[in-house]
């Protein structure tokens, strides 16, 4: 993870609510996309929304067969694209009583990834846009 990037207004906060996969890969092509147009990008996971952030996965409904489906059409999967966030300089970060709410121990999360309360998460986010999924 690269330190924080100071929150300006052509940024984008997306907040992660469900942990279907639809909405998720729909969130993080979003993530992808603005990070590789040199945006500053967070995604921030609330209840359900946590499983985005472990390390295999765990609690994604269907995610094997989602990516099994991606990969034979030629699409990026959900591991592909949270990677591409990371690695484009994206920060990833989860609310600390949703973590506790569904069960996830803070060591279950991708390397990384910042457990935090929704106002920091807010007073982080600034000025940027904000989109739930």
């Amino acid at each position: 993870m690269h330190d924080s990037i100071p929150a300006s207004s052509n940024g984008l906060a997306l907040i992660v609510v469900d942990a279907g996969y639809e909405r998720l890969h729909a969130a993080f092509m979003m993530a992808a996309t603005v990070a590789a147009l040199g945006r500053q990008v967070t995604v921030f996971g609330m209840g359900a929304g946590v499983a985005a952030f472990h390390s295999d996965w765990a609690g994604v409904p269907a995610f094997v067969e989602e990516e099994a489906r991606r990969q034979q059409a030629g699409v990026a999967g959900l591991e592909e694209l949270r990677a591409a966030v990371v690695e484009m300089g994206g920060e990833l970060m989860v609310c600390d009583s949703g973590l506790r709410a569904m069960g996830l121990a803070e060591t279950a999360l991708l390397d990384g990834v910042k457990s935090l309360g929704l106002p920091s998460f807010l007073d982080h986010a600034g000025p940027c846009r904000q989109l739930v999924f």
